[in-house]
Order: structure tokens, then sequence, then C-alpha cells
């Protein structure tokens, strides 16, 4: 019974730390992974990314902002960092 509530625990616990992400980064962590990467180095090019543009601007203007060189470049150069750690 105790690891039942153990285990029930730290499901709800995932559910509830999973609820905190924007759209925009279960979005673009989605995207990434289907390109390949690992869920930890997509997540850590989006705290990359938000850190440089924002949480604000992302949410709002992700779509707009994503369509850019330099985002795309800062994409490949953050991935690079990211897989590096």
């Amino acid at each position: 019974m105790k690891i039942y509530l153990s285990a029930l625990s730290l499901v709800l616990l995932g559910m509830s730390v999973a609820g905190c992400t924007s759209k925009s980064e279960r979005e673009f962590v989605k995207g990434c992974k289907m390109g390949g990467a690992d869920s930890s180095t997509c997540e850590c090019v989006y705290e990359k990314i938000e850190d440089k543009y924002g949480a604000d601007r992302l949410e709002e203007k992700f779509y707009i902002i994503s369509q850019t060189a330099e985002f795309q470049n800062e994409i490949v150069r953050y991935g690079m960092q990211c897989m590096k750690e």
C-alpha cells in the first residue's frame, strides 16, 4: 500500500510540474524531439532561448521569431552547447 501511494504521489507531482510549462515550450520541445534530439537537450535549448528573448515575448511571438535566420542559427549553437553539458 505504501509503495502504491508513493508511486501515485510521484505521478501527481510529475503531472503538476509538466503543467507548469508554457504552450510555446511544449511545442518547441515536441518539435525538437521530432527532429531527433532528446528531451533534456530540447529543454536546455528552450531555456537558453527563453533567457535571451524573455518568456512573454516567446509566448506572444514564437512563430514570428522562429522564422528568422538569427533564431535558427541560435538553435544550432545552443543545441551544440546543450549536448556538451
